[in-house]
Parts: C-alpha cells; structure tokens; sequence
C-alpha cells in the first residue's frame, strides 16, 4: 500500500482467490471505510515480474553462488494441487517468521518435525514459497519508487513486457485489464531521472504510451510489513485469508434484495 502522488492517493496491491471475493472487499469493505469517496481496480491477467526478483547487485559473485547453491530447481506451476489445511496453516506461520526453525514449526502445528521439513522441500521445489529480502529505499541507492500505467497494442504487449523485465530499474511488471494493459513499478535514482526514464522508454518502445505516473510518497506497507516514511519496519502484520462477516452480511443483504421482483 502506497501514498502516492497524481489522480489518486493510495495504490493497494492485494491478492484474491477469485473475482467475487475480490467484488466483495472493493464494495463492502473499502468502500465502507470513512473518509473513502472512490475506488477503482484493475486485476492482473499476468505477473512478469515482482520485488522479490529484484537485486540490488551489492553481492560479489561467490556470495551469490553461496546463496543459490542448495537451492532445487522449481518444478512446474501448472497442475499442481492445492494447498491443503496443514500447507495453509504453515504458511500462515512462516509468513509471520519465515526464519522459525522446523522444530518450532512442528510445535505450533502438532506434527513432527519431518512433516515440516517434508512440506517445505515440496513447496520448495514447487516454487510455491518466494522469499524476499527488503531494504529500507532511502538507504538502498534507488530512493524514488515510480508507478506507470501504459497502453501497448495487444499484439505487442508481451514482447514489450518481456523486454521492461530486464531493465535495471524495474521492480514490477504485470499485465492488466482495463483501458491501461500494462503496470510497471521502477526505483530510480533522483527524481530527476523519472523524465530521463520515460525518455528511454519512448525511444526503446515507441509503441508504448505512458497514460498516468504515481510518484510513491510513503510506503505505508510491503511484503506484510507496516513501514516508516523513510521505508524502516515499525511492525509485521501476519498474511492471512480475509474474513469480515460485516462485508458478507451486507453481501448477503444485498442478494435479498436482488431476488425481490420489483
């Protein structure tokens, strides 16, 4: 969740299990909340890349080797099953300290301890479990983060994306529904760079149109983690699934409403 500059004042980046419940929080969650006049959202139809894919590079190559040596290689994404009760309840553990040893696992969860490492090798292997290693941005060397909305021909939007990935600055990279098909998030150096930035873009793709840019005033959080203005963690909020029985019972009341014949 960010502070952001432009046509709107806060950009939320969230995830669903599907459209309705996502119909749900936009509509009797925040649109609920006092102080809240408009929303607007736009799901992405595909992540080509995100934070915990960027490298600040400050790593000599035998560190990094280090870190990459014991890790398996992934196993493909498409058709694997879905996570059941335990899998969910040890996510929720380690997305409140992904660093609890095994043991201490096993003892939140009842199971054995070769449960848990069983479990963790499999979703390892699966790439169902991404780590990421934040830094407070001022502190980072790239302290302006950039959000653009751009429009691409639908024949040359993946080409494009493919080739924004790979740009030093870009942190992430999703395509979208809605007038805008293309989001791209950057760091930068200075603020001065953004034009310099937009600029490359024009001339590497002039078939990209830059639509809106939110300039990041405060990022109010990240990764499950409440941040400072200068991006310094203050607390962690735990991912969990989202349950407001007031959202659904406003739901529910309007289904009612619905079913009687005018």
């Amino acid at each position: 969740m960010e502070h952001v500059t432009g046509a709107r004042d806060l950009v939320l980046t969230a995830a669903f299990p599907d459209l309705a419940v996502l119909a749900r929080y936009v509509g009797f969650r925040l649109g609920r909340l006092p102080g809240v006049s408009a929303t607007r959202s736009q799901t992405a139809t595909a992540v080509h890349t995100e934070g915990s894919r960027w490298r600040l590079d400050r790593l000599d190559p035998d560190s990094q080797d280090l870190l990459a040596r014991d890790r398996a290689p992934a196993m493909p994404r498409r058709g694997l099953p879905a996570p059941d009760a335990l899998d969910t309840r040890l996510y929720l553990l380690l997305s409140e300290d992904f660093r609890q040893p095994a043991a201490r696992l096993a003892e939140r969860l009842g199971v054995s301890p070769t449960t848990v490492r069983r479990r963790l090798d499999r979703m390892h292997r699966q790439d169902a479990l991404i780590y990421r290693c934040e830094v407070a941005r001022h502190l980072s060397g790239w302290p302006v983060s950039v959000t653009l909305w751009g429009i691409a021909p639908a024949g040359e939007a993946a080409r494009i994306a493919s080739q924004l990935i790979r740009m030093r600055e870009t942190r992430l990279c999703a395509s979208l529904t809605g007038p805008h098909n293309l989001l791209l998030t950057v760091w930068l150096r200075s603020a001065e760079d953004i034009g310099a930035f937009e600029a490359r873009l024009a001339d590497r793709f002039p078939e990209l149109t830059v639509a809106d840019r939110a300039v990041a005033l405060w990022q109010l959080k990240i990764a499950g983690h409440v941040l400072d203005p200068l991006g310094r963690h203050i607390r962690g909020v735990p991912v969990t699934f989202w349950e407001e029985p007031g959202a659904e019972q406003a739901e529910d009341a309007l289904l009612r409403r619905l079913r009687v014949p005018r």
